[in-house]
């Protein structure tokens, strides 16, 4: 393992999707170690002055918030982390790592004809037709690891449910709107 593995994981296959671990020492244990930190010297002048700090009940609670957040994302996805891509028997799950507000996209396989990726790599639109009504059009963002989420895709998704790959657009064409 390489040291930048431990702020930036590898991406992990299984055969239910694509996830990047999350690491629980940087996600929970120090963001939690700051917070004893934080109250272990605001209570010391507490003790000194004999007035509450409350600048120091602040610093504590943006300890905290990154704190709670990491231990509600592995109570929720295990200890693999937020999926990438993760495809099951009902529905497709897709991540937004990109968005100002990161969030997950989930498409039911229920009523799908077929999956559309189109655009250039790394920044590629998935558009998922249902056999009635509107497409759900999807921008991810998935940049250096859009290549291992198509191809992954491509493998994974159910037989009656065929994945195109469109060809991206010349220069001429992407000023054309073709």
């Amino acid at each position: 393992m390489r040291w930048w593995h431990v702020l930036f994981p590898p991406v992990v296959e299984t055969p239910q999707g694509l996830f990047r671990p999350s690491n629980a020492l940087l996600d929970t244990w120090l963001p939690a170690l700051g917070c004893l930190v934080v109250a272990a010297v605001t209570y010391r002048q507490y003790l000194a002055s004999g007035r509450v700090n409350w600048f120091g009940l602040l610093y504590l609670g943006l300890f905290l918030a990154p704190a709670i957040a990491g231990w509600r994302q592995r109570r929720r996805f295990g200890p693999m982390g937020k999926p990438l891509v993760r495809v099951d028997a009902s529905e497709v799950l897709l991540s937004l790592p990109l968005n100002v507000r990161p969030g997950l996209v989930q498409v039911p396989l229920a009523g799908l004809r077929k999956l559309v990726i189109k655009g250039t790599p790394g920044n590629r639109s998935y558009v998922f037709e249902r056999h009635a009504g509107e497409p759900t059009e999807v921008r991810p963002g998935f940049m250096r690891d859009d290549a291992r989420v198509v191809d992954f895709l491509q493998r994974s998704m159910p037989a009656n449910i065929p994945v195109e790959v469109l060809e991206p657009p010349t220069f001429l064409g992407a000023i054309r709107g073709d």
